[in-house]
């Protein structure tokens, strides 16, 4: 019970002072609100005004739970003096029908406690409990930030990570989760307030309904995600541009949609049409000031750490070795249409009625969603369906269901207002059954990812943490063997993820980042037989004296061609003449485009190293050695491996005082014997890397090879559970 009051004091600690924050800015805005509008839309417009505070001591390294309890003792103290606490006069919203009065309130309590207690337990999300809160966990640690090269999600803009930070201070991984469920909760109020206030009292009621109990919609909002919190803030977004809020509101929390999510700036182009529409071109500034202010420090720090203010997306645009381009190109290509959906004519079905493909569904009720058309009868109802077209566009950047909550909102209320109002109650009513918990399971068979019990002994720790988290995620057993027999500093190579947030070990999941691409790359060189150094690219041409030697890229597969996912590589460029090799040295220029990083790879002397483009082929990409002197060649050598079908290469140089010039098409291919001790040379490369441990599963499709040739990889087994295997580097 201690540890469930400790989740209590921290999330309502960091909810308290938002909505404190909220309050003062309210008050000075000068925005006439009813008295039940003022509490939800103080939480929401404080939460920025929090985040960017959190954000600040991050910068400064000044993360410490004194330093948290001080922050919260001086805003709710100056919130005291500021009036904040005392009742409002102001105006009440025209009441609820009595219907709506009873209905509303009594399946807003029974999802809110149920909604509580499934955020208080701890947490088992997969993202949650994985990078949203292993994140957290770092920059507590390290009392700010810090450069995570291992996890490209620490790239991501991380508003409410920092509020998840001040909870996270005080009550640990609920507490953040409970962060996350105070807006959750808070979509709804405001729906229901922006019904009464725009004379709809009835469609706002049962619009909030429809979105508080949708299957998806409470298991995101009770878990450490940020989606529940994004459909909150750009609702609220829409609320204030309705309302003739001051522009700088408006544009403040447009700024910290963005900093939620960056699918969320679209956010911005709502009150900008709004504005425009009614040409109150003065309010443009304001408005676009506010929101840059406020989303500013995520591009910011990211041009710092990486290289790359979009990081981790737009990679081409600003290339960096933190996340290569041709992870980006995959990973874009397989969020738009994930595993078994062959067509998005399933994803009605998937996304109301099955779930199991897209992690997730929003209930049988959102069959209707198309009848939210008829809305566009009346001009709210427009206005809803502009909003939905407007946050739902950037769904396909991800068909997950949960990746649809912006629009969920604005979604409902087109449904609420087109369909006859008499039937509105017996909806609400009907949706809220079917969808507790758990209730889809009499209905459908093996549901998605949804609440299926209220576990209110964990939430209250009647039932032990570690135990039931042991039962629960899949994973936690691993993250804690990791605790356990590595030492602090250990880097720890994971082929698949973990709930790294249990554990304080660094842990690299090789395809979260260019560094554990790279890291694996190594691996599987000496894995795979298309992948091993064994053909040799030979040009020959007449013996000339160079200042440098390239070899270029000249095809550019046809976008329907499956070769141009291809990624160019080269173990070894080697240089000879007359037969014998030319040694690099410390004055060569090395360059490569793409990937300058890695080209010093290729003139290493290692069969075990390469250097890849980690950008899909294309014409024009090289890599290239200049030398300090003029030397003397007729041969180039490339150890490569076959993995490179749509590869097509001629090698150019540069004769004294000129430019490049071709000396050769294309070479000439030989086999090569690749060493017989090259797992050992690439596990070798692997320690040097930094990393000193690995977790394989037995799932994962290294472990047969790994498990069977350990001796030959140089790794020794130290430890297991539940199928997690923990190897140490020799």
């Amino acid at each position: 019970m201690p540890k469930a009051l400790s989740v209590l004091f921290g999330a309502g600690f960091a909810v308290g002072c938002a909505w404190a924050l909220g309050r003062m800015l309210l008050k000075r805005a000068r925005f006439p609100l009813a008295r039940e509008e003022e509490h939800p839309l103080a939480f929401v417009c404080g939460a920025p005004v929090l985040s960017l505070l959190i954000t600040g001591l991050c910068a400064v390294r000044a993360v410490y739970d004194a330093s948290f309890l001080l922050l919260g003792v001086l805003i709710l103290t100056a919130a005291w003096r500021d009036g904040a606490f005392r009742p409002s006069a102001a105006e009440r919203l025209p009441a609820l029908p009595r219907l709506w009065q009873w209905l509303f309130w009594t399946i807003f309590a029974v999802y809110g406690a149920s909604a509580l207690l499934a955020a208080m337990a701890p947490e088992i999300s997969p993202d949650g409990s994985g990078y949203h809160l292993g994140i957290v966990s770092r920059y507590y640690r390290a009392h700010g930030f810090a450069r995570i090269d291992t996890n490209m999600y620490a790239a991501l803009s991380q508003g409410l990570e920092m509020l998840f930070l001040f909870a996270y201070a005080f009550g640990r991984h609920s507490a953040a989760a409970v962060v996350h469920c105070a807006f959750y909760l808070t979509a709804p109020l405001l729906m229901l307030r922006f019904g009464q206030r725009l004379g709809a009292p009835g469609a706002g009621a049962a619009a909030a309904l429809f979105f508080l109990c949708a299957p998806v919609a409470l298991i995101d909002g009770t878990s450490a995600y940020t989606d529940a919190a994004v459909a909150c803030v750009v609702f609220a977004v829409v609320y204030l541009a309705e309302q003739d809020a001051p522009p700088w509101l408006a544009g403040m929390l447009c700024g910290f949609a963005y900093a939620l999510k960056y699918t969320a700036a679209v956010a911005l182009l709502y009150p900008l049409a709004r504005y425009a529409w009614r040409r109150q071109w003065k309010a443009l500034a304001p408005l676009c000031l506010a929101a840059a202010l406020v989303a500013a420090p995520w591009p910011l720090r990211n041009w710092i750490h990486y290289g790359n203010p979009a990081a981790p997306l737009m990679n081409r645009l600003w290339p960096n070795a933190f996340v290569h381009a041709s992870f980006e190109q995959d990973y874009v290509e397989f969020m738009r249409r994930y595993p078994g959906v062959e067509s998005y004519a399933q994803l009605p079905l998937e996304l109301t009625v099955k779930g199991r493909l897209l992690g997730g569904f929003w209930g049988p009720l959102f069959l209707l969603a198309p009848a939210g058309l008829l809305a566009l009868r009346r001009p709210l109802g427009r206005r809803m369906v502009m909003a939905v077209l407007l946050f739902g566009s950037t769904y396909f950047t991800n068909t997950g269901a949960r990746f649809l909550m912006p629009a969920a909102p604005f979604a409902s209320y087109a449904m609420a207002l087109a369909l006859p109002a008499p039937m509105l109650p017996a909806l609400a009513a009907a949706h809220a059954v079917a969808s507790f918990p758990d209730m889809p399971r009499k209905y459908m068979q093996a549901p998605g990812w949804r609440l299926s019990r209220i576990p209110w002994k964990a939430a209250l720790r009647i039932e032990e943490e570690q135990q039931w988290l042991a039962r629960q995620s899949s994973g936690y057993k691993a993250a804690r063997l990791v605790e356990a027999l590595t030492p602090p500093d250990a880097l720890v190579l994971a082929f698949a993820s973990i709930p790294e947030s249990y554990t304080s070990r660094q842990i690299a999941v090789g395809f979260q980042s260019g560094r554990g691409e790279r890291l694996l790359d190594l691996i599987h060189a000496a894995m795979y037989s298309d992948m091993r150094p064994q053909t040799e690219a030979v040009f020959r041409f007449r013996r000339r004296k160079l200042e440098g030697v390239r070899v270029v890229e000249t095809h550019s597969p046809a976008s329907g061609d499956e070769r141009r996912k291809d990624l160019w590589s080269i173990f070894e460029m080697r240089l000879y003449d007359a037969g014998k090799e030319l040694r690099p040295l410390p004055s060569w220029r090395i360059h490569a485009s793409p990937n300058p990083w890695g080209a010093g790879l290729a003139f290493d002397g290692s069969p075990a190293t390469r250097w890849r483009s980690w950008e899909r082929i294309r014409a024009g990409m090289f890599l290239q050695a200049e030398f300090a002197a003029e030397l003397a060649l007729d041969e180039v050598r490339l150890l490569m491996s076959e993995d490179q079908y749509g590869v097509r290469m001629r090698l150019e140089g540069k004769p004294p005082g000129g430019g490049w010039r071709e000396l050769a098409g294309e070479p000439l291919k030989q086999g090569f014997p690749a060493p017989l001790t090259l797992r050992r040379m690439a596990m070798r490369e692997v320690r040097r890397g930094g990393v000193t441990h690995l977790l394989v599963q037995e799932q994962d499709y290294a472990w047969a090879d790994l498990s069977r040739h350990a001796r030959a990889w140089g790794i020794r087994e130290i430890g297991s559970v539940d199928a997690y295997h923990l190897y140490q580097l020799e």
